[in-house]
């Protein structure tokens, strides 16, 4: 199965502001890890990674950890997903970044995993598979298990 990782999920990984979104997001790198699951984000998602954990975290650290990120996920070139971004755009009247994610799902016919409700909301409006971790996880998880 393919999946979308948004950043809001990768993120918890280093922070220690939820224990339990921390669980959530091993598990899932442990799942791309391991191969249950194929893990894939946008190419810009490594510019926001960086933006975020910049936020707390030494430059070392940081790129320590996109080291380590890069070696978990299929990184998608935005030139395959442009076209989708703008007729997003169009049609959801929402932040672009959030919308690299949802056309990255699109395109890829991966289902989304974020911690972001509104970006959930917006990939199920338009008939995409995606799973707001904080409320779903478990939905997820048992999906994964159905499918192997």
């Amino acid at each position: 199965m393919r999946v979308v990782i948004d950043t809001s999920v990768v993120f918890h990984l280093f922070s220690s502001f939820y224990p339990e979104r921390t669980q959530i997001a091993e598990r899932i790198i442990e799942m791309v890890q391991s191969g249950q699951i194929e893990g894939f984000a946008p190419r810009m998602g490594r510019a926001e990674f960086v933006a975020v954990l910049s936020r707390y975290f030494e430059k070392n650290e940081v790129m320590g950890a996109l080291s380590g990120y890069d070696e978990v996920i299929t990184w998608v070139p935005e030139e395959l997903i442009m076209e989708d971004i703008i007729e997003l755009a169009f049609e959801l009247k929402h932040h672009v970044s959030d919308l690299y994610f949802i056309a990255t799902s699109k395109l890829l016919n991966a289902v989304l995993l974020t911690n972001d409700r509104k970006m959930a909301d917006m990939a199920k409006s338009i008939g995409l598979k995606s799973f707001y971790l904080i409320e779903e996880a478990d939905k997820f998880f048992k999906l994964v298990e159905v499918n192997e």
